[in-house]
């Protein structure tokens, strides 16, 4: 590999990473990361573990992105799998997780997963990657301090130099966005940028023209917001409403005569991602198999715990998102998911949908309704619109900024892949500092 190796980009998010560079001629140029026997240019934020493998002494053996995918899918969901771990990056006691006789904490997974990225990333581009510019929310989920924003970028830095990078910086996500959308100016904008990621929705406010500011860019930032209102809630609200209900949600049990109600904790945890793993355990086995046995549909509970049991929240996950990419593009969709014991089929609307997540959009609505208070800056002075992320396709969250600020302001395009390249860009700037 040649000695002189260029800082890159990576998008670590919640879902899904990407790693980019910007090449001799100017150009970004992914990283090509192994996902099911093809090639692609993002990668899911996972990390999976075959305990049966771990040995002694040794260090731990794993697989990450969609090699994890390949992993779990061959044993057909025996092993961890953990996803959705920069969730936690505000949560200081978040104990550690045992894959055989290692004991992994947060930071660990972090680390791990960014070392193989790094490392496939390498194979593909051919060159050493040692510097780093990487992708942070305005706010990180679950933080509602300064302080643990600081913890969270303090551990995100420390566990990418653990992971090979030995030169890590951070930078706002809807920033790198904003260095992305600028290439397609043709003149100077006061440009919103709306960043919608699994975890967090951020927006930047910010001065752009077509050739760049100069070398200072901070400066022309006018306002920064986010939330940890995001696409991930929206799963979560699918999830909620079209399977929890099935697994036994809502329903009572009988105990030392008295009727009480199922627990709603353990289908808050089987909607989110990031909290999945707190349901693995023999406590939580044990806890599910006495309100099993009082419960008035002890079968729905039985299968909740086969879900748990055998990993199969990952094809949850994976049906309700085919549900709601399709309810971005029909009034209406099927949601279906089998495992051979279990079947769930169930009919929803876009109406259904937009008024479960109704609290996830007005959260999205008052922060963006906050960064232009802060910044002194009405809709109509705002010159457009930069959508970026997942959720941007969702049509309520569209027509939120459409009626504020009018649809022929809205601006898109690579809404998966932007920030990747606006890091990238970044990166090689002269003032990435």
């Amino acid at each position: 590999m040649p000695a002189s190796a260029p800082r890159v980009g990576i998008d670590f998010g919640t879902s899904s990473s990407a790693l980019a560079l910007v090449d001799a001629e100017g150009h970004v140029r992914f990283a090509q990361l192994p996902t099911l026997g093809t090639l692609a240019p993002s990668w899911r934020t996972l990390l999976f573990f075959e305990p049966d493998e771990q040995e002694v002494q040794r260090p731990i053996l794993y697989t990450a992105g969609g090699e994890g995918i390949e992993a779990y899918l061959e044993c057909m969901g025996e092993g961890r799998l953990l996803q959705s771990f920069k969730t936690h990056l505000t949560t200081e006691s978040m104990g550690r997780t045992q894959v055989a006789h290692h004991a992994i904490g947060l930071d660990d997974m972090i680390a791990l997963f960014l070392q193989r990225l790094r490392e496939r990333a390498e194979q593909h581009l051919g060159v050493a990657l040692e510097s780093a510019t990487i992708g942070r929310p305005v706010h990180f989920a679950g933080g509602t301090t300064p302080e643990a924003d600081a913890l969270a970028a303090d551990r995100l830095l420390a566990a990418a130099r653990r992971a090979g990078f030995q030169d890590a910086r951070l930078e706002f996500e809807p920033v790198a966005a904003a260095h992305h959308y600028e290439r397609t100016l043709t003149r100077p904008e006061l440009a919103l940028v709306a960043d919608f990621g699994a975890g967090t929705t951020d927006f930047c406010l910010m001065r752009m023209g077509p050739t760049g500011r100069g070398d200072d860019r901070a400066r022309d930032i006018v306002a920064t917001g986010g939330v940890g209102a995001a696409g991930d809630d929206l799963d979560a609200a699918l999830i909620e409403n079209l399977v929890c209900p099935a697994l036994g949600k809502g329903d009572s049990y009988v105990e030392m005569g008295k009727e009480r109600l199922i627990p709603n904790s353990y289908y808050y945890k089987l909607a989110r991602w990031h909290h999945l793993p707190f349901l693995a355990g023999t406590r939580v086995r044990a806890e599910l198999e006495r309100l099993r046995r009082g419960a008035r549909h002890p079968e729905r509970i039985a299968k909740l715990m086969h879900i748990i049991e055998t990993n199969g929240a990952f094809h949850l996950h994976k049906a309700v998102e085919r549900t709601k990419v399709e309810l971005s593009k029909s009034k209406q969709a099927k949601f279906d998911f089998s495992d051979g014991e279990i079947d769930i089929h169930a009919a929803v609307t876009r109406r259904d949908f937009e008024r479960w997540i109704a609290p996830t959009t007005a959260s999205i609505a008052a922060c963006l309704d906050d960064t232009l208070a802060r910044a002194g800056v009405t809709p109509a002075e705002v010159d457009c619109v930069f959508m970026t992320g997942g959720t941007a396709f969702v049509p309520v969250i569209r027509a939120l900024f459409e009626d504020r600020f009018g649809a022929g302001k809205l601006r898109s395009g690579d809404e998966l892949m932007s920030i990747a390249s606006g890091l990238a860009l970044r990166a090689a700037a002269p003032d990435r500092g």
